[in-house]
């Protein structure tokens, strides 16, 4: 079982080496049909952010104010957690390197090439002026950057978060793809592959908890909420409430989730009013 990350700039041929990957290696390509299939499925209240999720477009500075909310990063990880746990999948961009980055076994690999390049290439395929690829290579990179940000606070070009940078420039696709495929065949193998699939389906089982929490509760009642699941159906519930009923009440919505068998309570409450 293979699981691999492909975070790209556009213009850099990232989509394109994906999917040469994904075929040399007898994976599936989760492509735009699935992720499109997949923010089709969202709750209606969080349509918005499964678009965002979809189109990799990030939001304004007026949007950030109602999307900046941990109740969309627990929904992108559970959307993230629940393609991966299919395995021998490729991933393309929406934050997998980082959703995924402690999973065992997971490659992760980021596409770019120098902007010029790029501007040039968008120039060709589309058929634009270099002023209007230069907008659309500048416009692109910004709201991929501005959509990381804003959902999980990490600077995508962060080195760490990737196995591999390959630089497109002098390299066709076909190329890099054969590099990529290598190195994930080199790369240090997971002795137990059917346990990671089975932790990756507990994650996003948590995951799914945990946006449900925040969208009930509201993400001023959960938001220092934390949800964990094991093999099994084991959640367990850390981290602070505000009081006894929420926390009830956040045990009993655990407890009736699908799928869960158990429900383990270690959530502190910080209820701050005072008696005299």
């Amino acid at each position: 079982m293979n699981i691999v990350t492909i975070s790209r700039l556009v213009g850099a041929y990232g989509d394109i080496i994906a999917a040469v990957v994904a075929r040399r290696m007898g994976m599936e390509l989760i492509s735009l049909a699935k992720v499109h299939e997949l923010a089709q499925s969202c709750d209606p209240e969080y349509m918005d952010a499964c678009t965002l999720f979809e189109t990799e477009h990030g939001p304004t500075f007026f949007e950030r104010i109602f999307f900046d909310r941990p109740t969309h990063t627990s929904l992108f990880k559970a959307l993230t957690y629940q393609e991966a746990s299919r395995g021998n999948v490729v991933l393309v961009g929406r934050g997998a390197q980082i959703i995924l980055r402690d999973v065992p076994g997971v490659f992760r690999a980021r596409i770019v090439a120098p902007k010029q390049l790029r501007v040039e290439r968008i120039m060709e395929r589309y058929n634009f002026s270099k002023d209007e690829a230069e907008d659309f290579v500048r416009k692109s990179d910004h709201e991929r950057e501005g959509l990381i940000h804003s959902i999980f606070h990490i600077d995508p070009n962060d080195w760490s978060l990737y196995d591999i940078t390959v630089n497109t420039a002098h390299f066709t696709s076909g190329a890099l793809a054969d590099i990529i495929v290598q190195a994930v065949e080199k790369i240090e193998k997971v002795p137990d592959k059917e346990n990671v699939q089975e932790i990756l389906k507990s994650m996003a089982l948590a995951k799914k908890i945990e946006t449900l929490a925040r969208k009930k509760m509201t993400s001023a009642v959960a938001r220092h909420v934390e949800i964990d699941a094991e093999p099994g159906g084991v959640v367990k519930i850390s981290g602070r409430i505000r009081d006894r009923k929420d926390k009830e009440r956040l045990n009993k919505l655990a407890a009736e989730y699908p799928g869960v068998t158990k429900v383990v309570d270690d959530l502190k409450v910080t209820d701050l009013s005072f008696s005299y």
